[in-house]
């Protein structure tokens, strides 16, 4: 077996065919995301092929962070529906000579992403409405939960293909959904902040003020490039794409395909409205828009009104009870019972302390600089739209101060600042990241 050079992000993690529980036995990698790998592995107590996640060595020395992936877990598991990935199983490693990481146990699953889709250009109308009507019908069962999503992008939309030759569309990576009955003083501080290209403009100023029309934006930006094979928002830098974003400034859709029907482009045009009071309030409000353009309209939106019902009529869903400290907050709440998935930190790694602190601090840094660079951009870039010079300067030390104590709360460098606000932070087979 060929040496893994040192900084290969799988050099910590379990090798394949390593047994992890007594149970699972790990195949190859096929997935890196930002906090976790994924391999496929071989559930040898029930016979059968999964994804198996594990949070990566460097990362699991954040309580935060563990919490995080935890939840994501505890998300999935009460998310019932067909358009969201199914987790059959979670825990932490034990086995001997390896360091206690967090996993989770996924459906295998079997097709390609929509962003491998959209790089073989525009999709006709039919086949891009029916894939976003499917991943309405997965935010639907989230927001009855109360869960936003928050990082909606081709990539976290996977294509399954069925034995009968159907297609079917399932919602991935839940890392940093965030629950809206939790109070606003459960807020993970450095927050994960999701592609700045899919992002909607209320979650570029503030994380926390994202709910259910942030993910209404966001798939108004994949349907857009669905239909067009380009995103709406392009930019030369990060910097001038938030900018472009948070100005509304983009090309028409009917420009990049003008036969599209104009009421299409009207439903496109206000998932993408800078403001969120004037974008659908529900996936229900753009379910109902889109029904009349694609067969099986009707019947996709009985399904998706269906799923809201229980929120519809009011019932909010009950907020568990934390088994966290109030001090290392996260966000969604992690639920009671804290004994079916412990979090034994700080966890025997390999990598030393200094090695650790020092790619988290550089990251941070990057974090900090973009977002301070993409605020001045807007200032100076906007044109109309451009707030005082005054206020924008306000922002960027807000901004600064809060990145300040995520890096503190993160490395263990201090206290957290009282007034530090939540801040967010860069977040197929293969995809179940």
């Amino acid at each position: 077996m060929t040496a893994l050079a040192e900084n290969d992000p799988l050099r910590d993690l379990p090798r394949p065919d390593t047994i992890i529980g007594r149970r699972f036995r790990l195949g190859g990698a096929i997935g890196q995301g930002g906090m976790s790998a994924v391999f496929s592995a071989r559930d040898q107590r029930l016979e059968r092929e999964v994804a198996f996640k594990i949070l990566t060595p460097e990362l699991a020395c954040s309580r935060e962070i563990v919490t995080r992936f935890v939840n994501e877990a505890r998300t999935l598991a009460r998310l019932d529906c067909p358009h969201i990935v199914r987790v059959l199983d979670a825990g932490v490693t034990s086995e001997p000579d390896m360091a206690s990481l967090p996993y989770m146990v996924l459906e295998l699953l079997h097709g390609e992403d929509l962003r491998t889709q959209c790089e073989r250009g525009p999709l006709d109308v039919e086949r891009a409405l029916g894939f976003v009507l499917q991943a309405c019908e997965g935010l639907a069962a989230a927001h009855a939960e109360g869960v936003v999503h928050r990082d909606l992008k081709p990539e976290n939309l996977f294509l399954c293909a069925q034995p009968d030759g159907t297609e079917v569309v399932k919602i991935l990576d839940f890392g940093i959904a965030r629950s809206l009955a939790a109070p606003s003083s459960l807020t993970l501080s450095g927050e994960g902040m999701g592609s700045p290209g899919y992002m909607s403009p209320e979650q570029l100023r503030d994380a926390s003020a994202a709910d259910e029309r942030s993910d209404i934006w966001s798939l108004g930006v994949v349907l857009y490039e669905l239909l067009a094979g380009v995103p709406p928002f392009q930019a030369a830098t990060p910097f001038d794409l938030c900018a472009h974003i948070l100005a509304g400034k983009r090309e028409r859709l009917e420009q990049q395909r003008p036969e599209l029907p104009p009421g299409l482009v009207a439903v496109v045009d206000r998932c993408l409205e800078v403001e969120p009071e004037r974008r659908y309030q529900s996936v229900v409000e753009l379910a109902s828009a889109l029904a009349p353009f694609v067969s099986g309209g009707a019947q996709a939106l009985a399904r998706i009104r269906h799923r809201l019902l229980g929120r519809d009529s009011g019932e909010v869903p009950a907020l568990p009870r934390p088994v966290v400290d109030a001090q290392a907050p996260t966000e969604p709440v992690i639920h009671e019972d804290e004994a079916v998935l412990p979090l034994p930190l700080p966890f025997p790694l390999s990598l030393s302390r200094s090695r650790r602190r020092h790619r988290v601090a550089q990251a941070l840094a990057g974090l900090s600089l973009i977002a301070m660079l993409a605020l001045l951009s807007h200032v100076f870039g906007v044109g109309s739209a451009t707030p005082r010079l005054d206020e924008a300067q306000s922002s960027v030390l807000k901004l600064s101060e809060r990145m300040s104590a995520a890096a503190h709360d993160f490395l263990g460098t201090g206290a957290r600042t009282p007034e530090a606000a939540p801040l967010p932070a860069q977040g197929q087979e293969g995809s179940h990241r």
